[in-house]
């Protein structure tokens, strides 16, 4: 059974009408009260908005990890006229929209990554993959990408000298590979090239970004 909350959200102005502005404006507003509405139980949230919803309300599913540190997901809908907000129960799974999660500067601390140079997959002004590595060295080089809230440390053999034109990163959780599709888009010490990330969780689906790999110091 769906959970009213104690507040809800009222906001002024005319009812949207059905264009394009307005049907991304109200699937943002659905994202943001959902995503507030379960803040207090989901912690690393990201919510999936049906982009129009049903005929009364907005629609989504929010996902992030409880105070146990286990996944899952809440249903939340809000009302269309009232702008009431309601929540259902915890469900044990996990929904994303199928894309690699950002990192976050907490995420790449706690990945712990060692190397002096580094390289990153950027989609969207957003960091995908991170990666460090040293020059001329046979220790792995080492990545970072984030699963179901969680970063989790990749590598691969042959040091930064390895993965500065794309390559594959794996553990027993993922595989992650950099696949650079393109020539230089800039000049500089630290170009960017054009690539493809595309990630494979051991268990899940497989998930890809189009963005920029980077490598420099």
């Amino acid at each position: 059974m769906l959970k009213p909350l104690a507040a809800t959200l009222l906001l002024a102005g005319p009812a949207f009408a059905s264009s394009d502005d307005a049907w991304a404006e109200f699937a943002a507003e659905v994202e943001s009260a959902c995503l507030a509405a379960a803040g207090d139980t989901l912690s690393d949230a990201s919510a999936v908005v049906d982009p129009f919803g049903s005929e009364s309300y907005g629609l989504a599913i929010v996902s992030g990890r409880t105070a146990n540190d286990a996944p899952a997901s809440m249903i939340c809908v809000l009302n269309k006229q009232s702008r009431a907000v309601e929540i259902g129960g915890e469900l044990a799974i996990r929904v994303s929209d199928r894309g690699p999660e950002p990192l976050t500067a907490e995420d790449t601390d706690k990945a712990a990554l060692t190397g002096e140079l580094f390289c990153s997959f950027e989609a969207e002004a957003r960091t995908l993959l991170f990666a460090a590595g040293n020059v001329a060295s046979d220790q792995p080089a080492e990545a970072a990408v984030k699963l179901s809230g969680q970063p989790v440390k990749l590598s691969v053999d042959g040091g930064f000298d390895a993965i500065t034109r794309g390559a594959v990163f794996t553990d027993h959780a993922a595989t992650a590979e950099v696949a650079v599709t393109g020539e230089a888009t800039e000049d500089g010490e630290s170009p960017a090239y054009p690539a493809t990330l595309t990630v494979r969780p051991e268990e899940g689906p497989e998930m890809a970004a189009e963005g920029l790999w980077r490598c420099g110091p």
